[in-house]
């Protein structure tokens, strides 16, 4: 009887972690270029809806994993017809800059700062294949043009060329904000060779609302399952008690 309420106690845990994950995926659904949150949980649960069983009844006697990973599928491109508004098509991703090294993004919504450099909405700066991107100031941002190589050019004269990078092995990424993934320091990604640019577009999240809300009710379910089951087993325990004292 302690071993299964050690079981239930674990997988309210992993519950707990997924009531995280779907809330994080909710809240980011009209987010650009976001990548939604899975977990191993989830996929026990689909794959026990699958076989016809009911997952309040089948998941609060086995061990559950509450490992978290992210959904690296392609997200929908929306035209916006904005010059520094740029999508990609395949796995890769802008390379960012920051005060703590790189970063790696799906989010292609760009500005120029008052230097004229491309950066991103937290102004932080897009990487180029030959440093930072800067914008020569007699050029209109009308004239801009990017092509499926991310060279950025004007009137015919190049002025940069955005940095797309691909990994071997995008689940070794880790998140660090809502759009954004770090990699690790040993790790140097290769230029992107299956991935094209496109200029006047966004790349929507992957994330699907609808089901993510039925995920929040049916981990709503187990969670509330979870706990009359530990109710219950406290109440049969204190009868126990009852008996044994009598």
């Amino acid at each position: 009887m302690a071993n299964t309420m050690e079981v239930v106690a674990s997988n309210l845990s992993a519950l707990t972690e997924q009531y995280r994950s779907v809330s994080q995926n909710l809240a980011n659904s009209n987010t650009i270029g976001y990548k939604k949150q899975i977990s191993q949980f989830q996929h026990t649960l689909n794959n026990i809806s699958n076989q016809g069983n009911s997952p309040q009844a089948t998941t609060m006697g086995r061990s559950l994993s509450n490992k978290i990973a992210m959904d690296f599928t392609q997200g929908s491109l929306e035209a916006t017809d904005r010059k520094l508004d740029v999508a990609l098509d395949g796995p890769g991703f802008f390379q960012v800059d920051t005060s703590n090294g790189p970063v790696y993004t799906r989010n292609g919504t760009f500005h120029l700062n008052q230097n004229g450099q491309l950066v991103n909405t937290i102004g932080q700066t897009i990487a180029g294949e030959s440093g930072p991107i800067t914008i020569p100031g007699d050029v209109s941002i009308a004239d801009l043009s990017i092509g499926k190589d991310g060279a950025i050019t004007a009137g015919g004269n190049m002025v940069g060329k955005l940095k797309v990078v691909e990994f071997e092995d995008n689940t070794i990424l880790k998140p660090v904000g809502a759009s954004a993934f770090q990699a690790p320091e040993t790790l140097d990604p290769k230029t992107a060779t299956e991935t094209t640019v496109n200029q006047g577009y966004q790349e929507k999240s992957n994330v699907s609302p609808v089901e993510e809300l039925v995920g929040l009710i049916r981990v709503s379910r187990l969670y509330e399952a979870g706990v009359k089951s530990i109710s219950s087993h406290d109440d049969r325990l204190e009868k126990l008690m009852q008996v044994v004292m009598r």
